[in-house]
């Protein structure tokens, strides 16, 4: 067979999947560089891992779990489950491979392609990843913005700055401001 690029996945909050465009070799998916959070759990987890003899990317990394290898579904990683706003909300899915065509993870991951399409992108204000590109001249999705939540006891006054675009609730005597 004819050699190809492979490329291990990149680190980060979640890992990138591997990529392999060839039947040569096996590209290793990304690991988290987030592991020391203040609840003692990792922030995201590894992309998916290319198997030699598949071409392809494995799925990007979520936050509540890894992405798909090559010789699996190649989606993205799950995203993780909040209830901080008060409703469970699930957020930061990882994003999907182009071969296999993996879906995106839950909560927010855009769909890779196999075609000459572009890819999903990630969820708006939900920090999750973009799927990967099948074929040359297409695009990979771009991941989705992030969002911060702060929740605090309705007794406490805080002043936010100007610019600030955010929606304000109380739930329960807890106020909750989402800043976009």
């Amino acid at each position: 067979m004819g050699d190809g690029t492979t490329r291990n996945g990149n680190n980060g909050g979640s890992g990138g999947g591997g990529t392999n465009s060839g039947m040569s070799g096996t590209a290793s998916g990304g690991t988290s560089t987030q592991t020391s959070p203040p609840n003692g759990t990792g922030y995201g987890n590894r992309g998916g891992n290319v198997v030699s003899g598949f071409n392809g990317s494995g799925g990007g990394g979520g936050a509540g779990g890894a992405g798909s290898d090559t010789n699996g579904t190649g989606a993205g990683g799950a995203g993780r489950a909040s209830s901080i706003t008060g409703t469970s909300v699930t957020r930061a899915g990882g994003g999907g491979s182009s071969s296999p065509e993996g879906a995106g993870g839950s909560g927010g991951g855009g769909a890779g392609t196999q075609t000459t399409g572009n890819a999903g992108s990630g969820t708006a204000n939900t920090g999750s990843g973009g799927g990967g590109r099948g074929q040359p001249g297409a695009n990979g999705g771009s991941g989705g913005s992030g969002v911060v939540i702060i929740r605090y006891p309705a007794t406490f006054v805080i002043n936010f700055g100007s610019g600030l675009a955010a929606t304000t609730s109380t739930v329960s005597g807890v106020i909750i401001v989402t800043g976009k």
